[in-house]
């Protein structure tokens, strides 16, 4: 796992020892706050009814193996939209890697995030058929969907808020295909492929 780091609440002070040095956002252990880094470095964003109800084999803390690479579920995202909602989570590997798990309907996608540098008002004004800039390129936009943040849990690597909205993008261009998720403070740039549940091995 990532090596752990010492932060202190921006709430009650308390310091939280549980956490890496690429956790952007978590739920505070000792006053249960939801606390992300913000322009002014570590911010509270309070107290959240969480809307993450749906059963799941995925469970916060729980360990498991993909690909011969062990794992443990640091956090989760729920996104709802006008047609539903989908959940990532947030996968720490004893690698050192980390990836994003998607899980939509019973469907799996394991994310990679690249290096890309997509251009913020691009991403938010894209549509179907468009084009957006990415590292300087034009890039088909082949799906929007405009979702908001219903619930969070664990720690994350974005700052990310409840009730934040979020603009996810999916693009094409030389054969490859991106996904793209731009919100108040953090914006992300993935490759992913499906994957089946029966994959992941359960410790």
């Amino acid at each position: 796992m990532a090596h752990s780091v010492s932060v202190s609440c921006p709430s009650c002070g308390v310091a939280i020892e549980e956490t890496t040095a690429h956790t952007r956002s978590m739920a505070c252990p000792h006053c249960s706050n939801w606390v992300y880094v913000g322009s002014n470095g570590w911010e509270v964003a309070g107290l959240f009814e969480h809307a993450i109800d749906a059963p799941s084999m995925l469970q916060l803390g729980r360990r498991g193996e993909l690909s011969d690479r062990r794992f443990v579920v640091a956090g989760r995202v729920r996104l709802s939209y006008d047609e539903g909602f989908w959940d990532e989570w947030w996968l720490e590997f004893e690698d050192g890697h980390h990836q994003w798990l998607e899980e939509d309907d019973g469907v799996y996608r394991l994310h990679k995030n690249v290096d890309a540098d997509p251009k913020v008002e691009s991403i938010n004004g894209a549509t179907v058929g468009g084009m957006v800039t990415v590292d300087a390129e034009s890039w088909l936009v082949t799906e929007r969907v405009d979702a908001q943040v219903a619930g969070v849990q664990g720690s994350l690597p974005v700052a990310i808020v409840p009730g934040e909205s979020l603009v996810c993008v999916d693009v094409m261009g030389k054969g490859i295909k991106m996904s793209i998720e731009s919100g108040d403070n953090d914006i992300q740039v993935s490759r992913s492929w499906v994957i089946r549940g029966a994959e992941i091995g359960w410790q």
